[in-house]
């Protein structure tokens, strides 16, 4: 064992010396500075500046001859172990770490049933405001949990004896409060009033029973989801809706966000559309703010350089969609209407005869029939 230590050691000390020598051999490497200017690119290598961090390192980098001789020395008088007792050898005796290994085994044993019994799916969701990343990866039945289980921090007593089973073997938690006693608007923290939310409408909706698939499904498929939401927005056409068996059917116009690339440079330029319907199309330049509107330099738009396209937003705020599409939309009679994080009702069809609605936050069951019909405020 000793033998293995001393050797060890020796190694590392070896390491440090040419490691040393290695990084200052290393350290007059050219690197290269690309730069964007239009269409052109120039590479050039910084000499002065690798003279001046040359000049710059620490001394520590640096050993002398005579320091390099005596570490070397002392390597080699580390390296002459002390001979092995042949008793010793013969005995067959060493040193015994079982003990310890077990010992070890029953803590991590004990600690791993312990966060058994204790976890959460999203440990922090009574404190922080949940995004996708957070919830990526779970299937719907989790995340489904994941929402219960906020209630159940609080004390919730489930009417499903499914949900309480599951629940009653966490060692956290005491079913204390009961349906008509518990008042999420007074007990939630803001955190979980959002999260509530958000994960509601991530959680997929079964279709109803005697529906067929809705025709449009196919088109709202095509276009994706994000976040549990399509990633359409769509406007109601006024006086377009008409009531069938369980659902409405109206005609609508189906509405996708406008990208760029994202690798622009100040002073590129793009053509975007705008309207695919109409082939309506807009010139926007590259400056060191974000992107501006060639022919109206005072419409500006948030831009940041990234992988892949970039999302349009004007102002910060505004997401810039462009008609698509159009075509019928089927929405579930017992849909509901209203804004992000505020309250719901549900989906009330006479508005639609009135007047144009338009909607950026659509939830839709799994036969492609709309039942949360949202506002986002951008």
């Amino acid at each position: 064992m000793k033998k293995i230590l001393y050797g060890a050691l020796g190694v590392l000390v070896l390491v440090a010396v040419f490691g040393s020598i290695y990084v200052r051999m290393n350290s007059g490497r050219e690197d290269e500075v690309v730069i964007r200017a239009g269409a052109a690119v120039r590479a050039e290598a910084p000499e002065a500046a690798d003279a001046q961090e040359a000049a710059a390192e620490p001394a520590w980098y640096e050993l002398s001859e005579e320091e390099t001789v005596e570490v070397l020395t002392a390597t080699e008088e580390d390296d002459q172990f002390p001979e092995e007792d042949p008793a010793e050898e013969e005995s067959g005796e060493e040193e015994d770490w079982t003990l310890e290994e077990k010992e070890f085994s029953a803590i991590e044993t004990s600690i791993r049933k312990a966060i058994k019994n204790r976890n959460y799916i999203l440990e922090n969701s009574d404190v922080q405001f949940l995004e996708w990343n957070d919830v990526r990866g779970l299937s719907s039945d989790e995340i489904s949990m994941a929402c219960q289980e906020i209630y159940a921090r609080h004390g919730y007593r489930f009417e499903k004896k499914q949900v309480l089973r599951y629940f009653q073997a966490k060692t956290w938690y005491d079913a204390t409060v009961s349906p008509s006693d518990f008042h999420a608007e007074q007990i939630f923290g803001e955190a979980e009033k959002y999260n509530v939310k958000y994960l509601k409408s991530l959680v997929a909706v079964k279709g109803l029973d005697g529906m067929g698939k809705a025709s449009s499904k196919k088109k709202v498929d095509s276009y994706g989801y994000e976040n549990g939401y399509s990633k359409l927005s769509f406007k109601l056409k006024k006086g377009s809706l008409s009531k069938k068996n369980g659902y409405y059917e109206v005609t609508a116009v189906y509405m996708a966000p406008v990208t760029v690339p994202g690798d622009l440079q100040p002073g590129d330029e793009v053509r975007v559309s705008v309207n695919d319907l109409k082939g309506a199309r807009l010139t926007l330049v590259r400056d060191e703010d974000g992107l501006y509107d060639k022919n109206d330099p005072t419409r500006t738009f948030e831009y940041f350089n990234q992988s892949g396209r970039v999302t349009l937003y004007e102002d910060s705020a505004d997401r810039v969609d462009k008609p698509v599409y159009e075509g019928k939309l089927f929405i579930r009679e017992d849909a509901v209407e209203g804004q992000w994080l505020g309250k719901t009702r549900t989906f009330r069809p006479q508005t639609v005869k009135k007047r144009n609605l338009q909607f950026n936050a659509v939830t839709f069951d799994s036969k492609g029939y709309a039942v949360r019909l949202l506002n986002t405020g951008d």
